[in-house]
């Protein structure tokens, strides 16, 4: 790798990928066409075994989730412990409006719409 002024280049990028992928920190979840990058997923082992890249992780889903609210595209909750839990704003609403925002915000609000289809199906 590198130090922490260094910029990452494609192949320390693959290597850690490919690294994170064989202690079973990530896991490949499929290929977003749009983008033309694979989709991967945390695993809880994460937290355990890369505990700093698993709390970075959790820090930038974090602030995406601020900035969708802040953008009016999705809903905070606080369950009674003051929890905050994301909720979707209106499924039509965030299947018209995903493709025209950036990536990240894209993935997150499809994460976001998956959880909302199969919950909604198990009531």
């Amino acid at each position: 790798m590198t130090d922490e002024n260094e910029e990452f280049t494609y192949e320390d990028l693959s290597n850690f990928l490919q690294y994170l992928l064989e202690i079973g920190a990530i896991e490949m979840t499929g290929f977003d066409a749009k983008s033309n990058q694979f989709m991967y997923n945390i695993t809880p082992k994460a937290k355990d075994l890369v505990p700093e890249f698993y709390y970075e992780h959790f820090r930038f889903v974090n602030e995406l989730a601020f900035k969708l609210w802040q953008d009016g595209h999705i809903e905070m909750k606080f369950d009674k412990n003051g929890t905050p839990m994301v909720i979707l704003k209106d499924l039509e609403y965030t299947k018209n409006i995903k493709d025209s925002l950036p990536d990240e915000e894209r993935f997150f609000l499809e994460n976001l719409m998956e959880k909302y289809i199969r919950d909604t199906k198990q009531e």
